[in-house]
């Protein structure tokens, strides 16, 4: 009996026992499993989150231009094609055409005003083709003569511009978010506007920058609404690799050297020297060591029969592409050798946009109003090529850069209303070669907050660069054909307020400067030029950024 109830307290202090330890591993495994849940809610939760960053710039600009005489081309091309109206309707009229010279400019007036309704049906119906047939008839030995007779009538007087003040406001998003272990997402929203106008669409002057298309937005001052600038997935270490694929729309401006003068971390990808230009497209880069990249990129430029409104296959234009390598080929803190190598494939006279154009492009007569127009490529032109070196360091206090840039153009012989590539309209095109060099420096003071900086670029006659985003207001600095000279001062008032004050002047060579379209003409002389065009030209800026 005894030796059974020791048993039974045994028994029952062992069951005891036992279920304390089943209780505490029970408690043990259910907080190992909270725990769990946890990590994988706040991993989710992390993965889930877009982080969202960004700028608030206000900028005060006073901008002043100079124009030399030149002859108008608009008002010349009007003249030729009144010229032509008015020989035509003579011969028609025979013996009871009246006694005025069709190379007499007074005279050509005169008759079109004799004729209104004859002339008015003549120049709603013409067309670029009839331009061509008729300037295809007429030899050098007529057409030389011709021009000679009616230039003088088209001679301006110079003049110059002075904007007292001009205020910007440029707002940034940016988002970031890697919802898997080798996925991420980047993008970046933009708003840049003038204060007191509210459109994007401007009146077209002959610049580059005063055509609206995709490409140049973010670089353009415009309306208040919001753009996407940039948005594209990275698919990284595929397969285990260090290989990446990035598709959607690219990082493709404010590229290395651009960013110094901003005070800021490299922007785009490409060098900002031969492309700051908005495009969609992809990259596949290699990771070949952590100082090392070699980037393949391609993007389009011209999608040839979306939106434009096609019935014949005939009428359709070949996309314009691109296709490069951008390499980092050492990349630390201390110093950058970075290069681009590109062509574009099938360029066009122009991309899809609108203008408000004060003439027609084709017979020179004045437009009825400010009328927003889509424009359209007329002409694959050829193809371009471009390269460009750069070699940045950080030498103490001093960060300094030098770039050197080439690029060769590859006509096709074909033209629209506005020339070749980098030729007039009916003249003949050959390959061409530009150059454009561009070195910089900027010394940090010893406050740790204070920089000042000087930079210069110079381009060739030839010189030609896909820039129409960069954002210099009067235009792409890094597309003149001629000398630019920059010097800026940035202070951080605290981490995230910066403020800066700056002066760019341009000299301008040639003419044309951001046009692939059309030959360059000096600027020394007295030159035919479509638009006005600046000869020299200056902005002063002061503003202030606030980083969050």
């Amino acid at each position: 009996m005894k030796r059974i109830l020791i048993t039974a307290v045994a028994a029952i202090a062992l069951l005891a026992l036992a279920g304390n330890a089943l209780a505490a591993k029970s408690t043990e495994d259910r907080l190992k499993d909270l725990e769990k849940k946890v990590r994988e809610l706040t991993v989710a939760n992390a993965k889930d989150r877009i982080d969202l960053t960004g700028d608030l710039r206000v900028e005060a600009h006073s901008i002043t231009g100079e124009i030399n005489d030149y002859y108008d081309g608009m008002a010349l091309q009007n003249l030729m094609v009144s010229s032509m109206f008015m020989q035509g309707m003579m011969a028609q009229l025979g013996s009871e055409a009246p006694a005025l010279d069709p190379m007499n400019p007074a005279d050509i007036q005169t008759f079109a005003g004799m004729y209104a309704a004859d002339y008015m049906a003549f120049m709603n119906n013409f067309t670029f083709a009839d331009l061509q047939g008729a300037m295809a008839s007429m030899s050098p030995a007529q057409l030389g003569p011709f021009m000679q007779a009616l230039m003088p009538a088209t001679l301006t007087d110079g003049f110059k511009t002075d904007n007292d003040v001009m205020y910007t406001t440029r707002l940034r998003l940016d988002m970031h978010t890697k919802p898997a272990k080798n996925l991420s997402f980047t993008g970046r929203l933009h708003m840049y506007k003038p204060w007191g106008a509210a459109t994007q669409t401007n009146v077209f002057n002959g610049q580059a920058n005063t055509l609206n298309t995709d490409a140049n937005w973010p670089g353009v001052p415009g309306d208040a609404t919001l753009k996407v600038q940039a948005a594209h997935f990275t698919w990284s270490h595929i397969a285990g690799a260090p290989v990446y694929l990035s598709l959607g729309r690219r990082p493709s401006v404010d590229g290395p050297p651009m960013h110094y003068r901003n005070d800021e971390m490299r922007q785009g990808t490409p060098m900002g020297t031969i492309i700051d230009f908005q495009f969609d497209g992809a990259t596949l880069g290699y990771y070949l060591n952590d100082k090392t990249t070699i980037r393949a990129c391609y993007g389009l430029g011209y999608e040839s029969q979306y939106g434009q409104g096609l019935i014949s296959a005939d009428a359709a234009l070949k996309d314009a592409q691109f296709f490069g390598f951008n390499i980092d080929a050492w990349n630390t803190e201390e110093m950058q050798i970075q290069t681009t190598i590109a062509r574009a494939f099938d360029l066009t006279d122009g991309f899809n946009g609108q203008m408000i154009m004060p003439v027609n492009p084709v017979t020179g007569a004045a437009m009825p109003g400010p009328i927003v127009t889509r424009f359209t490529p007329s002409a694959n032109l050829g193809d371009f090529d471009l390269a460009s070196l750069l070699i940045s360091r950080v030498d103490g206090p001093l960060d300094w850069f030098a770039t050197a840039s080439w690029s060769k153009s590859h006509p096709n012989g074909e033209f629209g209303p506005f020339g070749g590539l980098l030729s007039d309209p009916f003249q003949p095109n050959e390959d061409q070669t530009g150059s454009m060099f561009y070195l910089g420096a900027r010394y940090n003071l010893s406050n740790d907050k204070t920089k000042v900086g000087f930079e210069y670029n110079h381009g060739s006659q030839y010189w030609f660069n896909f820039a129409p985003a960069q954002d210099d207001l009067i235009a792409p600095k890094t597309s003149t054909r001629g000398s630019v000279y920059e010097g800026y001062l940035t202070h951080r008032i605290n981490r995230r307020l910066i403020c800066k004050v700056g002066y760019i002047y341009y000299d301008y060579d040639y003419s044309g400067s951001g046009w692939n379209v059309g030959a360059p003409k000096d600027l020394d002389e007295i030159a035919v030029l479509g638009f006005p065009t600046y000869k020299k030209a200056g902005k002063l800026t002061l503003g202030m950024t606030a980083r969050f």
